[in-house]
């Protein structure tokens, strides 16, 4: 599993995936729900921690309604707006394509649970990878600026 976390092909092919989806569902005007490593995702305003704090890990958000009508989409991002808390507080929400551990579809014909019509466990993991990918990063553009510099040559191996 660790090998597709880190395989850069792998997650490219996973965040197109998402992206068709998610494309398909707000083209066809189908209101949907996502399930979301919640600490990747971003409020704007900030909540207050209170709200935060009842989030679990993974936490549900339901598109419909003017939810569904706020969202915007990128190659990256969901983005949409919703009200949270009692006080139906309003927040612009970024969920990153790779926060997201499932897409699911209403049920209405009584069963037991949504449809889940897409899956990505290593949303899961997202966090630990991306800070992982940012300090590889950082890693690298470090040490190109470390070897542009002629006077440097001499830490090159």
């Amino acid at each position: 599993m660790e090998i597709l976390l880190k395989d850069k092909k792998f997650q490219a092919m996973q965040g197109r995936h998402c992206h068709e989806i998610l494309e398909y569902l707000i083209r066809k005007k189908i209101n949907f729900s996502i399930l979301c490593n919640v600490e990747c995702v971003k409020f704007e305003p900030s909540l207050p921690q209170e709200i935060r704090n009842a989030f679990s890990d993974l936490t549900l958000f339901i598109l419909a309604g003017y939810t569904f009508e706020s969202l915007e989409l990128d190659e990256k991002n969901l983005y949409f707006e919703a009200g949270f808390g009692e006080e139906n507080l309003g927040s612009f929400v970024t969920a990153p394509l790779d926060s997201i551990v499932q897409i699911l579809l209403p049920n209405h014909d009584g069963l037991q649970s949504d449809f889940c019509i897409y899956v990505n466990l290593f949303a899961t993991f997202a966090k630990i990878k991306q800070s992982s990918i940012e300090e590889e990063e950082g890693i690298n553009s470090s040490m190109q600026a470390l070897l542009a510099n002629p006077k440097n040559k001499r830490f090159k191996k």
